[in-house]
C-alpha cells in the first residue's frame, strides 16, 4: 500500500516529446486513461474483506499517490488511506456508496461507509474548500474551521457572513455543538500523527482524513482531488483538472530542460525564532525545486517534512546560494526586514546580488494552490531559476525584493 510507485514528471515529459509520433499518440491516450486506472494487486481485489458478490477486478482510479488508493467496484468505490507514520497500516478505510444503491454487506472491521455524494460536509482546511469551489461543489459546504482566516474575497467568507456556512471555531478544538448543528454528514480533516479528536462515535458525523499534505511529490498530492471528486459526485470534473495539471506540469519540466542557464543554487525560507526550517530531501517541495531546475543544498537528506536548522548550519551549506526564495505572511520581504530579523542575513550571496524573492501568503494563495495546482507555483520557480525559457512570464506568487 505505502510502497506504490510514483511516476516522476519526467516520465510524462518523455511522452510529451514523442507525441508527434503516431504510436505515441496511442500510448498518450492510454496514459490519460491510465491516470484513472491501473492493474490491481490481489490484495486490492479482495478489498474490503468479507464483502460478497464483488466484481472480480475493480478499477483502481489512482496511480501516483502513495497514501491514497481509490478503486471502483461497480456498485461502490473503496478508499484506502495509508498511515503516513506507520508503514503497512491504514489510517482509515472507506466505502463510498451512491445514495440510491444498497449498502454492501460484511464490511471489514473499521471500514467506514459513506453515502455519496455528500450533501452537507464540514471542511476544516481552506486548501480543500478551494478545491471544492473549483469542482463546483460549494453547495455541499455546511461548516468550516478558523473562519476568520478566510480572505474577504473568498467565497467561504461570503457564505460565513450570510450564515449559510457555520464557523466551528479553531480546527484544533472545534465546537462539537456547532458541528452537529450544521447538520454535516462528514468532516474533512488533515490528520496529525498525534491523532485527531473531533467527534465521538455517538455523534452522527463521520471523520474523513485528507492526508494529501503528507505525499512526497507534487503530482502525488494533486491526485487527491480525485478523492474529493468521488466524495462530492464530481468524478469527471476532478479527472479533467488532474489531467490538465499533469500536462501543464510536464510542459514546464520540458521547457526548463531547454534552458541555457546553469541550475542555480537555491535557498528557501528564513529563520523563525532561532530556527530555520527547510524542506527535507524527500519532501514534495524538494521534488518541486528539482523539477524546476534548481540545485538544492539539502536534496540528499532523508525525510518528507522539514529540517530544523540553526543559522550556522544554513550559512555553511547555502551562504553562496544564487537565489533565495521565501514565504512571508502579511508583508513583502525587503532588505530592511531581513536585516532586522537577523543582521547575518545580509551576508548571503543572494541578498548581496538582489536575487531574493518573497511570497506574501496573506495576499497570494500559494498554500491553497500548491496542493492541487503545483504547476502554477512551478511556473514561478522555472521563471525565477531559468528566465531565458520564460522571458514574457509575469510572476504570480513571488516578488523580487526591492
Amino acid at each position: 500500500m505505502c510502497g506504490k510507485a510514483t511516476a516522476h514528471p519526467l516520465f510524462f515529459v518523455h511522452l510529451h516529446q514523442m507525441k508527434k509520433i503516431i504510436i505515441f499518440l496511442c500510448a498518450g491516450a492510454m496514459l490519460l486513461a491510465g491516470s484513472c486506472r491501473r492493474q490491481t494487486t490481489p490484495q486490492e481485489e479482495q478489498w474490503p474483506d468479507g464483502v460478497e458478490n464483488m466484481a472480480s477486478a475493480p478499477d483502481t482510479l489512482t496511480r501516483h499517490a502513495s497514501l491514497l488508493t481509490l478503486a471502483d467496484h461497480g456498485g461502490y468505490v473503496s478508499a484506502d488511506i495509508a498511515n503516513p507514520w506507520k508503514s503497512g497500516e491504514y489510517l482509515a478505510r472507506y466505502v463510498l456508496v451512491p445514495r440510491d444503491s444498497a449498502m454492501p454487506e460484511g464490511l471489514a472491521k473499521g471500514v467506514v461507509a459513506l453515502r455519496v455524494p455528500l450533501e452537507r460536509a464540514a471542511v476544516f482546511s481552506s486548501v480543500h474548500t478551494s478545491a471544492l469551489a473549483e469542482l463546483g461543489a460549494m453547495d455541499a459546504l455546511a461548516a468550516v474551521a478558523d473562519g476568520s482566516y478566510f480572505a474577504a474575497d473568498d467565497t467561504v467568507a461570503t457564505l460565513l457572513k450570510s450564515g449559510a456556512v457555520t464557523d466551528c471555531g479553531s480546527s484544533m478544538s472545534p465546537s462539537v455543538e456547532k458541528l452537529v448543528a450544521s447538520r454535516a454528514e462528514a468532516v474533512l480533516l488533515s490528520p496529525m500523527e498525534t491523532g485527531n479528536v473531533v467527534v465521538s462515535d455517538k455523534i452522527p458525523v463521520r471523520e474523513v482524513y485528507m492526508a494529501d499534505y503528507m505525499e512526497n511529490s507534487p503530482i502525488s498530492r494533486a491526485e487527491w482531488i480525485l478523492f474529493l471528486g468521488e466524495l462530492f459526485g464530481k468524478r469527471e470534473q476532478a479527472r479533467a483538472i488532474f489531467t490538465d495539471v499533469i500536462d501543464r506540469y510536464a510542459d514546464l519540466v520540458f521547457k526548463k530542460g531547454s534552458s541555457a542557464v546553469k541550475p542555480p543554487k537555491v535557498l528557501t525560507e528564513t529563520e523563525t525564532s532561532g530556527v530555520w526550517y527547510v524542506p527535507a530531501g524527500e519532501s514534495y517541495m524538494a521534488r518541486m525545486l528539482a523539477d524546476a531546475g534548481a540545485e538544492y543544498p539539502w536534496a540528499s537528506t532523508k525525510g518528507t517534512g522539514s529540517l530544523s536548522l540553526d543559522m550556522a548550519k544554513v550559512i555553511a551549506a547555502a551562504s553562496d546560494a544564487d537565489v533565495w526564495i521565501m514565504r512571508t505572511y502579511g508583508y513583502d520581504v525587503s532588505p530592511q526586514s531581513l536585516r532586522s530579523a537577523n543582521p547575518l542575513n545580509a551576508g548571503f550571496k543572494a541578498f548581496k546580488s538582489g536575487n531574493v524573492y518573497g511570497c506574501n501568503s496573506a495576499e497570494r494563495p500559494i498554500f491553497n494552490d500548491i496542493a492541487f495546482h503545483p504547476e502554477r507555483i512551478l511556473a514561478d520557480y522555472v521563471a525565477i531559476f531559468h528566465p531565458d525559457v520564460m522571458p514574457d512570464y509575469e510572476l504570480k506568487y513571488y516578488k523580487k525584493m526591492k
